[in-house]
């Protein structure tokens, strides 16, 4: 496994910021997801998705800011949030993720 995640991004707005894809699962913990390579990337989340590497380094920084409750790595992605317009009825739908390993709503 490389020391390089790959982390889905959304595509910037005018404010030229990065903002992650975050997904909530269904027992209300907050997700990272991350990609062991490009081609898992590509293969879970498609050809057009933004994404930046990150290195154990960024992870704490992404959870010092997120406070990310559980990296699932390699999950195939549902479709990306709707724009800020429509993200309330998104949240209430609490965006999925499938876990590759069926064990992401496992405690």
């Amino acid at each position: 496994m490389s020391e390089i995640l790959y982390v889905p991004t959304r595509r910037r707005d005018r404010s030229e910021q990065i903002r992650l894809e975050m997904r909530t699962l269904p027992d209300g913990r907050l997700v990272l997801p991350a990609y062991t390579s490009l081609q898992e990337l590509v293969r879970c989340c498609g050809p057009r998705q933004p994404w930046m590497g990150v290195d154990s380094a960024g992870l704490q920084e992404i959870h010092r800011t997120t406070g990310y409750d559980v990296v699932l790595l390699d999950a195939a992605q549902p479709p990306p949030p709707p724009p800020p317009a429509a993200e309330d009825e998104y949240r209430r739908s609490r965006g999925w993720l499938q876990d590759p390993i069926g064990r992401a709503g496992a405690r």
